[in-house]
């Protein structure tokens, strides 16, 4: 179907437009050779008509001159904590692969093709019990398999990151790694998440949104590939940015050819609110599927909210991850069962909220951006006790920094976006710390060779919590617990 330019302009105006960018000059080339309208990107330009018909190799460099596959030949797992109004003991445990055939030696209760989208893999996932405290030992397609979850109530730590970009190999890059060169990420971020992650010093990760920046999911079945088993073994958690929902980050240069979040929902395998009723040994699918999105003419539609809403609680610290693609409104039913939730937990000491946005546009209003969402939140009921205690903290990525409270919200707000993408050249690995009855925040750079060697080579050797002095101190205050009620006799 023909869109007239009239149409796009409309489209454009009404969602907040969208500002070329170096980093969107292979993105946009591509777009060009698809047939898409110069208009839509503000690139009606000789140059770029030309480059587009040359077959844009002056934009779209491919790494090292080849190109690898997306079939997966390792054990891509994923272990996701329950959403929290199931048993504290309860996980999913899921792997992708690129054939039909579900791993051996383990019973999963849903194993089937992507729906709509990054449909060259499949999906097999279960919800276990297990012991807290101890290695639970699984054998899944051939590979021994350790999960780990803290006792309920304990102090944990978690690797915070978001935003990471890579020069991927696999010749399907979209948008430009400013400092993928320079930083070399596709090697160095997964060697800090294995070399962090290696050990008890780490009870889980997670990815912020705008993941590997990839459309296709050959990206990230690539670097992937490259983190370590003992990492993916650990409890991962993620939120969708911008860039999960429309390659180009923006709703006005949204394509049908766009995942809008329903690649992103399965490759990392949340215990989300559209698997609120998915119990162990049911065998629906623990996604919301009901919408097409490829049912407009322009662009991509959204896949149901419920597919990116979380909260959950590792050891004494609990975590709410929301999407700020959408409406403050159909979100607030969510915020308050996840505060109510949050306030009925005796041993949750510690409430971090996750979200992409840390400003809106690019898909988010005013008060789903990071900021203003945290707002919202201390403000109802079950939330507003742990910020009355100092308790409640946010992260978030979107401006491409590594950086305490960068809008105002002191000890409270951190942004951890810097792995590789435009912005402030922030590279390293940040850290929230619940152990000692404190809640901490770390910060390690390795934005130098230097500094990224002395720190693998003492995390390699010792754990990070041996290495913190080469660690930035963002925060570190004691947990404040609630006051004990009066008897009065």
């Amino acid at each position: 179907m023909i869109v007239c330019s009239a149409m796009l302009a409309a489209l454009v105006a009404s969602v907040g437009g969208f500002e070329y960018k170096s980093r969107y000059a292979c993105g946009v080339c591509r777009e060009l050779q698809q047939g898409r309208p110069c208009n839509l990107f503000g690139t009606c330009d000789a140059g770029n008509a030309s480059e587009a018909a040359s077959g844009c190799a002056g934009v779209c460099t491919v790494v090292d001159g080849t190109e690898s596959s997306s079939a997966i030949d390792w054990l891509e797992l994923r272990v996701a904590k329950a959403l929290g109004k199931k048993n504290y003991n309860m996980v999913r445990i899921s792997v992708i692969t690129s054939s039909a055939a579900a791993p051996a030696q383990f019973v999963f209760d849903y194993s089937t093709q992507f729906v709509h989208k990054w449909q060259q893999f499949y999906l097999h996932t279960a919800l276990k019990e297990v012991q807290p405290n101890v290695d639970n030992l699984y054998s899944i397609g051939g590979h021994d398999v350790v999960v780990r979850l803290p006792g309920q109530g304990a102090g944990v730590a978690g690797l915070l990151i978001a935003d990471p970009c890579v020069n991927s190999p696999t010749g399907k890059m979209w948008i430009g790694c400013q400092y993928g060169t320079k930083f070399n990420t596709i090697v160095n971020t997964p060697l800090l998440i294995n070399t962090f992650s290696a050990g008890k010093d780490v009870d889980f990760w997670s990815i912020g949104g705008d993941n590997w920046y990839d459309r296709t999911g050959d990206i990230s079945a690539d670097v992937f590939s490259r983190i370590s088993l003992e990492a993916k073994s650990k409890i991962f958690n993620t939120v969708p940015g911008n860039h999960d929902h429309w390659v180009m980050g923006s709703p006005a240069a949204g394509s049908s050819e766009d995942q809008c979040g329903n690649g992103f929902m399965q490759f990392y395998a949340q215990d989300t609110l559209a698997a609120a009723t998915v119990m162990p040994g049911s065998t629906a699918a623990p996604f919301d599927f009901s919408i097409d999105p490829g049912a407009v003419n322009v662009g991509c539609t959204l896949a149901a909210e419920d597919n990116f809403l979380w909260y959950n609680q590792v050891g004494n610290l609990g975590m709410i991850g929301q999407n700020g693609a959408f409406s403050l409104d159909a979100t607030r039913p969510f915020m308050q069962e996840a505060c109510n939730w949050a306030a009925t937990q005796p041993s949750l000491e510690v409430l971090v909220l996750f979200g992409h946005w840390d400003t809106p546009g690019l898909g988010a209003s005013t008060e789903m951006s990071m900021p203003a969402w945290y707002t919202e939140m201390a403000a109802l009921p079950g939330c507003s006790e742990f910020d009355k205690r100092g308790m409640l903290k946010f992260v978030m990525g979107h401006t491409h920094c590594n950086d305490p409270h960068p809008h105002g919200k002191v000890d409270a707000g951190f942004r951890v976006a810097g792995f590789g993408m435009e912005g402030c050249g922030h590279y390293g690995m940040p850290i929230v710390d619940t152990t000692e009855s404190r809640v901490r925040f770390w910060y390690f750079d390795t934005s130098t060779t230097d500094r990224l060697n002395e720190v693998i080579a003492c995390v390699a050797k010792s754990g990070w919590r041996a290495c913190t002095s080469l660690a930035t101190t963002w925060l570190d205050e004691p947990i404040a617990k609630p006051e004990t009620e009066q008897i009065v006799v």
